[in-house]
């Protein structure tokens, strides 16, 4: 734990190893989704592999900047989970069919699960 005001660099090093596993995680359980006959479309378009790869270290990069900006980790965490919340909205309400919902939800919660927790560790308790 950090007693020192966060910096981009020494968030960016832990938030990006945290989004790179957590994109190897998601693509991953996507992966293994679509082996067992989950189409994971919307409107009739397959997301493809690379897409769940890729919106996760995005997702990490956006977590990295509300660690900085908000300067500690209740407060990260309180935001981060929040909007974590609001990002399943589209992951329920765009698909026509439940397993591709599942599969969305659940891999939105892993990132959240391995990102969120990993920066809050860098930053203080309270600010002051």
């Amino acid at each position: 734990m950090t007693t020192t005001s966060p910096t981009f660099r020494n968030l960016a090093p832990t938030g990006l190893v945290a989004g790179v596993v957590a994109a190897v995680a998601t693509t991953a359980v996507a992966a293994i989704a679509q082996a067992a006959d989950v189409d994971l479309e919307v409107d009739g378009t397959a997301i493809p592999l690379a897409a769940f790869a890729w919106w996760t270290v995005v997702g990490a990069v956006l977590g990295i900047v509300l660690a900085r900006v908000l300067g500690s980790a209740r407060r990260f965490a309180v935001v981060a989970a929040a909007i974590t919340v609001v990002s399943l909205v589209p992951a329920i309400a765009l698909p026509d069919d439940g397993a591709t919902k599942a599969v969305l939800v659940g891999v939105h919660l892993l990132a959240a699960v391995i990102v969120i927790p990993a920066l809050a560790r860098k930053l203080p308790t309270t600010t002051g």
